[in-house]
């Protein structure tokens, strides 16, 4: 049977957070509530913390309907990763939960806040800057025919291997670090939601990412 099993999630969570700015620790935590949503198909958290979800019009006229539209949204969205990792490419459009899975945000990625602004007292713009590691992972405890995933460039590209039986050298250019820009709008309460900060869409800031080439010998 082939496991997969995304290459980041063999690193540490690391989120740094300066306070040298108003709301950036709401900021973060947002984020944060976000991320280990995603990781932990949380989604009563995640619909409390994504934009405009509660009260959704388009989403059904009751709380019970929004939310079972909502889950099915989820379930799309985690599709469209899968179907996309396996392809080799991942359109990253501005929804965050393709962007979140393929960069194993809350899952391994080690990232620290920077810029934060409030263009209006609703809204945050959030620009974190996303460190990979691939060159430090140790896949020794990886068996045979298990298949790991590694973000590539330009921002979207996959990068699949599959670990031999035999031996083996895999050299492949992959991301050393992006920048991402976090759009985060307060939301009133309802649904059952406490209201507050909520992640509208996560986009890689373009021409922000570096590059490095990692071996791996089997």
């Amino acid at each position: 049977m082939k496991r997969n099993c995304g290459a980041m999630g063999l690193l540490f969570v690391l989120v740094t957070s300066w306070a040298c700015l108003p709301g950036e620790r709401s900021a973060t935590d947002t984020i944060v509530d976000y991320l280990d949503a995603v990781r932990q198909a949380d989604l009563d958290r995640l619909y409390c913390v994504s934009t405009g979800a509660s009260r959704a019009a388009e989403l059904g006229d009751s709380p019970e309907e929004r939310r079972a539209r909502f889950d099915a949204w989820f379930r799309a969205q985690e599709q469209l990763y899968l179907d996309g990792r396996d392809a080799g490419w991942i359109e990253l459009d501005g929804e965050p939960i393709p962007l979140v899975r393929l960069f194993a945000l809350g899952k391994g990625t080690y990232f620290d806040v920077g810029v934060v602004r409030s263009p209006t007292a609703g809204e945050m713009r959030v620009e974190t800057r996303l460190r990979f590691g691939y060159t430090q992972l140790d896949l020794s405890a990886l068996s045979p025919g298990t298949t790991f995933y590694l973000a590539g460039a330009p921002a979207g590209r996959v990068h699949s291997v599959r670990v031999p039986t035999g031996s083996r050298e895999e050299s492949l250019e992959v991301l050393d670090s992006i920048a991402v820009e976090w759009r985060l709008v307060r939301d009133e309460p309802a649904d059952g939601c406490p209201g507050g900060w909520t992640v509208t869409s996560a986009l890689p800031v373009e021409g922000s990412e570096t590059t490095v080439t990692a071996t791996w010998v089997f």
